[in-house]
């Protein structure tokens, strides 16, 4: 009989998990080493402006966050379904924030319908991921996306938004955040 929960499934299940938390650091920090190790090299992706391959997913990522000094991404609601001893069908809600200024409005207008906004403007959706996870080699990962958009809303940013405490830590969408000077100083980078 097959159990979902024995103490072997129940390490899959976290590895998978962790997968998915690895990946809303990886694409928040525009940590390409680490957004690598989200997917099976054959993988792809269906993200709505761009479907194909990881590494265009990457080079896409790359182009489109450019000029967009915050991204936050949370996964919530993970449900694992197995469909065998080494792939599973995982749906995941994710909420996203992201900071659009006037000069990334062409980024804002591939995932808002193709209108370019006027002014800095923040995006905030509900969607899922639909992903066909694989265990190869001992390791769960992506074998294929799909992003399903179920809700977004463009919000104004007003000229006089809060902005960052001088001398309290600011997130920094590169290897100089928080995070990775942390890591360095635990031995974990």
């Amino acid at each position: 009989m097959n159990n979902d929960y024995s103490p072997e499934r129940i390490a899959d299940r976290m590895q998978i998990q962790d997968c998915m938390y690895r990946w809303c650091r990886s694409v928040d920090r525009l940590d390409f080493k680490l957004m690598k190790t989200v997917f099976h090299p054959d993988a792809t992706d269906a993200h709505g402006a761009y479907d194909g391959g990881v590494d265009g997913l990457m080079e896409w990522i790359r182009n489109r966050h450019r000029n967009i000094p915050f991204s936050m991404h949370a996964v919530s609601n993970v449900l694992i379904e197995f469909a065998g001893p080494d792939m599973a069908l995982v749906e995941s809600y994710v909420r996203t924030t992201q900071r659009y200024p006037a000069d990334a409005a062409q980024a804002l207008a591939q995932l808002a319908g193709g209108k370019a906004p006027e002014g800095a403007m923040d995006l905030l959706t509900c969607s899922r991921y639909v992903d066909r996870f694989e265990r190869r080699d001992g390791e769960w990962k992506i074998q294929k996306r799909t992003l399903v958009a179920d809700w977004k809303q463009v919000v104004p940013v007003p000229a006089n938004a809060p902005q960052p405490v001088p001398g309290w830590e600011s997130g920094q969408r590169t290897q100089e955040d928080f995070i990775f000077r942390e890591r360095k100083a635990m031995g974990l980078a």
